[in-house]
């Protein structure tokens, strides 16, 4: 899979797990809320790894 369409992929991830987290804060399910929120973190420095390796 070529970096741009992975980059892609991982913005959509990002996206749906942060709407999953509001969607846990909003039911006050505080231990999805937190689950989610370290998956949208984990998502975002894989993000931040693959960009760093792409403009190296």
């Amino acid at each position: 899979m070529e970096r741009k369409k992975f980059i892609e992929y991982i913005d959509k991830l990002i996206e749906q797990s942060d709407a999953w987290r509001k969607d846990a804060e909003k039911r006050e399910d505080w231990n999805s809320a937190c689950f989610y929120q370290g998956e949208v973190k984990a998502y975002e420095r894989v993000k931040r790894l693959v960009n760093q390796k792409l403009h190296a």
